[in-house]
């Protein structure tokens, strides 16, 4: 689709109320994956949807707060249009401070009241709506709704998320004794503080074997790894409100829509159920997929959605064919667990995932595609460049059936979501040029904290203040003898890295020239997804 200028006159249009929570509590700034256009394009493309690219297309976000989720996708970008809105104006204003420092043209951050957004806003390719449906009142919902439909283009794709039936309702038990007990506090830290602390009275007190007494155990638990400014907004709001999916899928319909499916795409696959509970969702026809999400929820005991909607013009495809990873471009953060295991045989050999996971693979084969992944993480290759990446590893020597098999594969891997897909394939290095360039972005991120952006939407912590002053030097225009050269000056010609045995247990430290340690933190940046192409 061809871009406009930006030019929505609605800056002037300021909520009529007063300083929002959001004005007075913080609530930070967050990427959420599930939402980048990238890949609701691409979950779109799965059931048969044609959605624009990612590279050209219009983004709408409701509630965008500072703008942390849509700021690093219109670094991404450049050449698509991003919008986001927020009825709190002090975390606006915050926001497009951080747009300026950046010298973004194509994302506006507006202090505007949901109420307020109509026809004059445009159509949008990819609406988001992440963390507001559950935490606004009917009335917003239901203009939410009209926005969605007035507001998206026809092939566009919405993202709306909520809290979600069954499990709020457990939640919801604890957020009434919670309330009732700060209900005359103010202050966020006086009140959050003894919302824990009246939970963990009850918690206690209950009785150990009952079901109350572990409902309020469990509870109590998820309240305390709770950031403050989460259980502020999120678990003490007044207003929050929980739904079930097929509440929310018929309140879409009303208005034209429908649902296109969760933004987890392995919430589909079932190989964890038991057989009768597979082959009852199985026999779930195509015109009742929502009933069977409804019905896996109820046994899940979900209490989070992420929902995807689009017109109800649309026609749609519920079949999955073995091949559908093929059309894609994959990544997976594998590595072996023993290095040195042989590839060419039937050997088991062990992979573990960036999250822990752990597979074991006999197939020679698929040991040489777990090993492609992992060396071009975090570079996406498509079905073909795994096919040959594969091959070469084996020395050319592969069967006849060898796509067949690592289709199979790659299949169930995709679908229990231990393989990511993608349609487009992301703009970032895995190693260092000789001018080694760090994301703008991060960058500017790493100047105030250790949590930064990177180019896969996805946040990653940087190990320390070296690793952040390191950063800044990857401007693109220093050589890396002239970062070495600047490295050595600030920390000496040696530097003592810090290391952790199998176990995870400290273990002795690493003493490398700062030449080494420059090269092993580039490789590190590299496999963050730091260093633009």
């Amino acid at each position: 689709m061809e871009l406009r200028t930006m030019n929505i006159q609605t800056e002037h249009r300021h909520p009529s109320t007063g300083p929002t929570p959001y004005d007075e509590v913080y609530y930070p700034g967050h990427v959420y994956g599930l939402t980048h256009p990238n890949h609701l394009a691409t979950i779109a493309a799965v059931y048969g949807m044609q959605a624009a690219p990612v590279e050209r297309c219009r983004v709408l976000e409701l509630g965008c707060g500072v703008g942390g989720n849509l700021l690093p996708m219109a670094f991404q970008y450049p050449n698509s249009e991003f919008v986001g809105v927020d009825l709190s104006g002090v975390t606006i204003e915050r926001g497009q401070r951080n747009i300026a420092t950046l010298g973004l043209s194509n994302i506006k951050l507006l202090h505007c009241d949901i109420m307020n957004v109509d026809e004059s806003f445009g159509q949008f390719d990819y609406i988001i709506a992440h963390g507001v449906y559950s935490w606004v009142p009917p009335a917003v919902r239901e203009k939410m709704m009209m926005i969605f439909k007035q507001n998206m283009a026809p092939r566009g794709v919405c993202y709306v998320s909520y809290n979600a039936h069954p499990f709020s309702h457990l939640r919801d038990l604890v957020r009434d004794m919670m309330r009732y007990h700060t209900r005359r506090l103010t202050d966020m830290k006086e009140k959050v503080g003894q919302a824990r602390a009246i939970l963990k009275f009850l918690s206690d007190g209950s009785k150990a074997n009952s079901v109350h007494g572990a409902v309020m155990r469990d509870q109590y638990n998820r309240v305390l790894k709770s950031p403050d400014e989460l259980l502020f907004h999120d678990d003490l709001d007044d207003g929050a409100e929980a739904l079930l999916l097929h509440e929310v899928a018929e309140d879409a319909s009303r208005h034209g829509l429908q649902y296109l499916s969760d933004a987890d795409f392995s919430r589909r696959y079932l190989a964890g159920y038991s057989e009768e509970v597979r082959a009852t969702l199985q026999r779930f026809p195509e015109s009742e997929f929502m009933a069977r999400d409804q019905y896996q929820d109820f046994i899940d005991g979900n209490g989070f959605r992420r929902t995807l909607l689009c017109h109800d013009s649309i026609s749609l495809s519920r079949q999955i064919d073995l091949d559908f990873v093929t059309k894609f471009h994959l990544l997976s953060t594998t590595n072996p667990v023993d290095p040195d295991a042989c590839v060419t045989d039937d050997s088991a050999m062990e992979f573990e995932n960036q999250d822990g996971s752990r597979v074991t693979v006999t197939n020679p084969l698929l040991k040489a595609a777990y090993l492609c992944l992992g060396r071009a993480w975090p570079r996406a290759l498509s079905f073909g460049e795994l096919l040959d990446g594969a091959g070469a590893l084996l020395g050319g020597r592969h069967t006849d059936d060898a796509e067949k098999v690592l289709t199979e594969a790659m299949f169930i891997l995709a679908c229990s979501g231990e393989v990511s897909f993608l349609l487009s394939r992301p703009f970032l290095l895995k190693e260092a040029t000789e001018y080694p360039q760090a994301s703008l972005l991060a960058r500017r991120q790493a100047q105030t904290g250790p949590l930064v952006t990177n180019l896969l939407h996805q946040t990653v912590q940087l190990e320390d203040d070296r690793t952040r002053d390191f950063l800044q030097l990857l401007d693109g225009a220093r050589t890396i003898d002239q970062i070495t050269a600047e490295m050595t000056e600030k920390f000496g010609p040696t530097i003592q890295v810090d290391q952790k045995d199998s176990a995870g247990k400290p273990a002795d430290p690493l003493l490398l020239s700062t030449r080494e340690s420059v090269q092993r933190s580039l490789a590190m940046v590299g496999k963050l997804g730091l260093l633009v192409a």
